[in-house]
């Protein structure tokens, strides 16, 4: 039976590339030996299958985000640690295939190992993402790897033109207990790391348009998250006085009960590589505003059918678009069904398929 390692930072948060790391696993076990292997505690927020393995290099990164000159410092410390420990790690335990998710891994990788055609390149972030370092990482390691797998049709489309070999394969749906939300509540709900990347001020300014221009105060806007940003927007919140309106509440391992509560899912991003918080909103028939962002939302969001596909970063017709659902209930269920309909057709043996090609 053939194995595979897993190498990423940590899989404690609650975020969307934890997720796909998770269902991943828990999918190749079927097939194969699959190991886990992060810089912090062995410890996986995402449930995994008992066959799974997962194991600590102890070698946490710890960045402060209120300053960017120790966070690269951190990187650089933790870096040469990283690398060292792979190494001795890699020389004790081979494998016959290597996954990763991220360009700084994969220069730890390339030190302790080196990149060739055992290792798999992954990509969660979309392709403006990355900082100009780690775009030039990327494309002086990523065409060593036996391939590169991305989830989008767009972003697939530029690298390849790029000249990466590149395979498109969307994420599996997150391994989630489904069930049809009741859209009777009156909640809207975004879902996601309280970062710049993800722009949750966006949602909290269109909340205050709602509320205070346009007069619906009987929906409510939970924001479901932590970061660096959490305590700015709980301050933005009450400066705004939307505290009977919005609510911000921590990530936790039931996330379904978070979705089948709510009405509407909204998403604001600057970028988004899949959008895994799309898909699983539609799997419980939600209907979806999004930022046209690159790339992900495009893939899943069909504008008039199961939610609203918004020009990128314009504000009023991100305002228009959500107030049309607010005040039609019957468009709500009408969004909501074509959505889950659509979540429906995700076919999880095709991705499978696509990944037992690649793994042998």
């Amino acid at each position: 039976m053939n194995s595979i390692l897993f190498y990423f930072n940590s899989m404690t948060p609650a975020g969307g590339i934890e997720r796909v790391i998770a269902t991943l696993a828990n999918k190749f076990v079927q097939f194969m030996d699959v190991t886990i292997l992060v810089k912090d505690k062995a410890y996986s927020h995402y449930p995994l299958d008992e066959r799974v393995k997962i194991i600590s290099l102890d070698n946490e990164i710890k960045f402060n985000m209120y300053s960017k000159l120790d966070r690269v410092l951190e990187a650089g410390k933790n870096f040469i640690g990283s690398q060292q420990k792979l190494k001795r790690f890699l020389k004790d335990n081979q494998f016959d295939y290597y996954y990763i998710a991220h360009p700084l891994n994969a220069l730890e990788f390339h030190f302790a190992r080196g990149i060739d055609k055992s290792v798999i390149v992954t990509e969660h972030g979309g392709v403006d993402a990355y900082n100009k370092v780690y775009k030039k990482i990327k494309k002086w390691l990523y065409p060593k790897a036996k391939c590169y797998s991305v989830p989008t049709k767009t972003d697939t489309e530029i690298y390849r033109k790029m000249g990466f070999n590149t395979i498109y394969i969307p994420h599996f749906k997150s391994q989630l207990r489904y069930e049809k939300a009741a859209l009777e509540n009156k909640i809207a709900l975004s879902v996601g790391r309280m970062t710049e990347a993800k722009r949750q001020w966006i949602l909290i300014d269109l909340w205050d348009r709602i509320v205070n221009h346009h007069n619906i105060k009987d929906w409510k806007l939970h924001i479901v998250g932590d970061g660096n940003l959490k305590e700015t927007y709980i301050k933005k919140i009450k400066d705004l006085n939307l505290e009977s309106y919005v609510e911000i509440l921590p990530p936790k391992k039931e996330v379904e009960d978070y979705y089948k509560e709510a009405s509407l899912f909204l998403l604001t991003s600057q970028s988004e590589g899949f959008g895994m918080v799309i898909l699983e909103a539609m799997s419980f028939g939600l209907p979806c505003v999004s930022y046209d962002c690159p790339s992900g939302p495009r893939d899943m969001v069909e504008n008039g059918k199961t939610g609203y596909l918004v020009p990128f970063d314009n504000f009023e017709e991100l305002e228009k678009s959500t107030i049309e659902l607010l005040r039609n209930p019957g468009k709500v269920k009408e969004f909501g069904e074509n959505a889950l309909e659509a979540s429906n057709n995700w076919s999880d043996e095709f991705i499978l398929e696509k990944w037992r090609d690649i793994l042998n």
